[in-house]
């Protein structure tokens, strides 16, 4: 940028840079997700637990260990745990600050120039990055002991029954979106490097919310009512709370499509208290399921009328492994919603039809301790499977099939490849819209920065219909 061009957001950094290079197909193979899987099970969730235990324990040592949970501090560690809870209470208050101010600049009632918007969200997203990194922190206590990678809270069958019981009897209209839908309320935009960016909030749905909802949204530089994307992320995956860093899934913006993500609940400013992003849905299954597409679902619905009201004529809805079970399922429920709120296309990356099965049949799962959490819980696969009209994409869904676009992993464990193909042809997914590339669950994800042609295929799609 120079001196005398107008003020705008950085693109990504080196990372993502990296990985779309040809040095990216090196990294998009098996052996990354055999890595990735050892190294989120391992340092990533269980750094993520004290990083959660730390920033709900306002620098007391005894709160931290009682929110891990660990019974006492191993010997030696104790000054450098005092000294990184010190310092996660100032990360996360110079961080709330940020926010603050970031939503005073981008939603208050004053004027603010682009300068301003632009040096508002650099300062935020630099709090929150800086925030969200101080898990390295723990390092040292994590050689010592051995951390829980997830707070396990799993639920009695009757407190399921209480929540869902009355949605179960009824599948058919589990999911229907709220009638009035929620308002919602835009930000400021800011110059991007694909064109203009700005938020939406709106007040969130379900017992999931974790407040109010908020999404991201990209605009296409020069398209007047271009298409959408309304994009669900994985979990775990909070990438605007991090700084320069991004998966690929912008490369529809450059091809002329409108890109919404959601911030799923439970995630980035909807986080929980004393939760990482997206630990519920795995400490709390089955509740955890229910609960997030309850939520999810409905400010799916939201976004697709709000893309309409924009102008898209045509809109998709889409996203990867939780994104895309969260789209598939909101896909065949919404045959009997609004016709606004209905989604005219689909794009699944790393998705699979049997959901209620990945408790025994994903390796994620397994590598976490959700299967001994559950049978400690009293749950059996038989009493998983009744939930199984409320979580599995059973029926048919509403976008025709030359409008589904499909990214399985041949090698993929995590959501097993065979789930993804069977779901692909009971829906008659044409074999120009699969795409099937020899990696895992986490080099798919990866390969979508190296080569993006699912992407491509779907804005195809919608500009073509």
């Amino acid at each position: 940028m120079t001196a005398d061009s107008p003020p705008r957001l950085p693109p990504v950094g080196a990372l993502p840079r990296l990985l779309g290079s040809p040095l990216g197909a090196l990294v998009a193979r098996p052996w990354f997700d055999r890595a990735a899987l050892w190294g989120l099970a391992r340092w990533y969730f269980p750094l993520s637990r004290a990083w959660a235990a730390a920033s709900a324990a306002d620098g007391l040592v005894e709160r931290f260990l009682a929110e891990l949970p660990l019974p006492r501090l191993p010997a030696g560690s104790e000054r450098g745990v005092a000294a990184a809870l010190r310092r996660v209470a100032s990360l996360r208050a110079a961080h709330e600050t940020a926010d603050r101010r970031w939503q005073a600049a981008f939603f208050g009632d004053g004027p603010s120039a682009a300068a301003a918007l632009v040096a508002a969200e650099r300062g935020r997203r630099a709090a929150s990055h800086a925030y969200m990194m101080a898990r390295a922190d723990f390092v040292g206590l994590a050689r010592r002991a051995a951390l829980p990678a997830v707070r396990y809270a799993v639920p009695r069958r009757d407190e399921v029954e209480r929540r869902h019981g009355a949605a179960l009897a009824r599948p058919e209209t589990a999911y229907a979106p709220p009638d009035p839908l929620p308002a919602i309320e835009e930000s400021r935009a800011v110059p991007g490097p694909l064109g203009a960016e700005y938020w939406l909030r709106f007040a969130g749905i379900g017992a999931a919310a974790g407040g109010p909802a908020w999404a991201h949204v990209y605009e296409p530089d020069g398209v007047r009512d271009p298409p959408s994307l309304v994009y669900g992320h994985g979990v775990g995956v909070e990438l605007d709370s991090l700084d320069g860093v991004g998966d690929g899934i912008d490369e529809i913006v450059r091809r002329g499509v409108r890109l919404v993500r959601l911030e799923a609940p439970w995630h980035g400013r909807r986080r929980l208290p004393g939760r990482y992003g997206g630990e519920p849905f795995f400490a709390t299954q089955p509740l955890g399921a229910l609960d997030l597409f309850a939520a999810e679902l409905r400010e799916f619905a939201t976004l697709i009328a709000w893309c309409r009201r924009r102008g898209s004529a045509r809109v998709a809805l889409g996203g990867i492994s939780l994104g895309a079970l969260a789209s598939q399922l909101a896909a065949c429920h919404a045959r009997r919603w609004p016709a606004a709120a209905r989604p005219d296309a689909l794009f699944l990356a790393t998705t699979g039809a049997d959901v209620v099965g990945l408790v025994a049949s994903s390796s994620l799962a397994h590598a976490l301790g959700l299967p001994p959490a559950l049978a400690a819980g009293g749950w059996t696969a038989a009493e998983l499977a009744r939930w199984r009209p409320l979580i599995d994409p059973l029926g048919e869904p509403a976008p025709a099939p030359t409008d589904i676009v499909m990214l399985l992993g041949r090698t993929d464990d995590v959501t097993p490849f065979a789930d993804g193909r069977a779901l692909a042809a009971r829906w008659r997914v044409p074999a120009e819209n699969l795409f099937l590339p020899r990696r895992g669950h986490f080099s798919a994800a990866v390969g979508l920065l190296h080569d993006p042609a699912p992407l491509r295929r779907l804005a195809l799609r919608l500009q073509r219909g």
